[in-house]
């Protein structure tokens, strides 16, 4: 009767699972796949309580993180439209072009929080109309928000 080892997996992988997972499996596959290859460390009691101490803190982490995107995707939706004031040509063309940047200076103005540029999601817009742009937060948390293009007053 062979006796299996118990190992913890060091990254994610499609044939042992996720990261810090503890799994019996048998010496030889351990002592000639995984642990030269780096797959997986021997387990002991420390590093079971090691590996659960890291996950607990980043679990915490990844909560903190959820809930500031929450709180910030509130604030966001309760801004409802941006104005934005460009120069126009005829046909109501914008000379120039609406970026990130003019996104993120407005929400920064009325919200006092920062995005960053990867966040947004903007239509190419060359004329002046409603727009609407798409800001993600995390995985699963995402919102719209309008933006108007006026003209500017010469």
């Amino acid at each position: 009767m062979k006796k299996n080892i118990t190992v913890i997996v060091k990254q994610t992988h499609d044939n042992l699972g996720e990261k810090g997972q503890v799994l019996k499996v048998s010496p030889g596959y351990a002592f000639n796949y995984l642990l030269p290859n780096n797959l997986v460390e021997l387990a002991t009691k420390g590093k079971i309580k090691h590996f659960n101490m890291f996950t607990k803190i980043a679990n915490q982490k990844k909560d903190i993180v959820k809930m500031e995107a929450i709180k910030l995707k509130n604030q966001i939706q309760q801004i409802k439209k941006i104005s934005i004031k460009r120069k126009i040509g005829q046909q109501q063309q914008i000379f120039g072009s609406i970026n990130e940047k003019d996104i993120i200076q407005k929400i920064l103005e009325q919200t006092k929080s920062k995005l960053d540029k990867k966040q947004i999601q903007i239509p190419e817009i060359k004329n002046t109309g409603i727009f609407n742009i798409l800001i993600k937060f995390i995985e699963n948390e995402s919102c719209y928000l309008q933006i108007q293009i006026v003209p500017e007053n010469i």
